[in-house]
């Protein structure tokens, strides 16, 4: 059989294929605005401190619509003091130095990542708990269905319920295998929240914490200013964004 394309639908085919075609996004950076800078590997720190307590940050990349900062935070005071990345900001602001947003925009919390991520498994280890009761069910439905049909001459109905009884058991096998992947990959993103990135605690006198913060990104502004808490008061930190053309 010949299939022979009229030039209408090859016009189609092309122009859908053309406009299908996606472009590549610039490449973004922060720059800092302060000329001291520290390198480390190709990474600009900067840093800022209050009473004693020092924040480093070095800006990281821009990915997934989030800016990645590593920061590294000490506390010099003679007094502990809560850390907690919820209450770090940023604010988006235009060439002419004015807000992108009414308020300024909270770090991503780890610690509310973290709880959606466990709920997220719980609600997969309820799923792989209903896939093997149906399994379950299944082989029981296949003896009692053996037992009925013993002295039945009907090859169909051996067919029927064979057929019947491996397709649940495969499905439920599948869907098992499935949400094992998936329970893994989530507890390997639950560990990289815990264990890589700036969490909620107590700093104490002469202590230090590295990690990262993620903030949300805003392709548009062509400043950034962080706001990093200390008690009551805030060092702000600011960053002129440079978009890169990637073609």
């Amino acid at each position: 059989m010949k299939i022979k394309f009229t030039f209408p639908a090859v016009f189609i085919v092309s122009l859908f294929v053309f406009q299908s075609c996606f472009t590549p996004q610039n490449v973004i950076r922060l720059q800092p605005e302060k000329e001291d800078v520290n390198w480390l590997y190709g990474q600009q720190f900067i840093s800022d401190s209050i009473d004693g307590v020092i924040y480093e940050v070095g800006f990281s990349q821009m990915t997934g619509g989030q800016y990645w900062f590593d920061f590294n935070i000490t506390n010099r005071s003679n007094l502990p003091i809560l850390i907690d990345p919820a209450n770090f900001f940023i604010q988006p602001l235009d060439g002419r130095m004015q807000p992108l947003t009414e308020q300024r925009v909270a770090a991503v919390d780890p610690e509310n990542e973290i709880l959606e991520i466990e709920k997220q498994i719980s609600r997969n280890d309820a799923h792989e708990l209903n896939q093997i009761g149906i399994g379950l069910v299944a082989a029981t439905v296949d003896v009692a269905t053996g037992i009925a049909v013993v002295s039945d001459d009907n090859p169909h109905n051996d067919h029927l319920r064979t057929h019947l009884t491996h397709h649940v058991m495969a499905t439920a096998a599948h869907d098992a295998a499935d949400n094992s992947f998936q329970v893994q990959s989530l507890n390997e993103v639950k560990e990289a929240w815990e264990t890589s990135t700036i969490r909620k605690t107590t700093l104490k006198s002469n202590y230090n914490m590295k990690g990262k913060v993620y903030f949300p990104a805003f392709p548009d502004a062509v400043y950034i200013r962080l706001y990093l808490p200390v008690d009551d008061q805030f060092i702000e930190l600011g960053y002129k964004q440079i978009q890169f053309p990637a073609k």
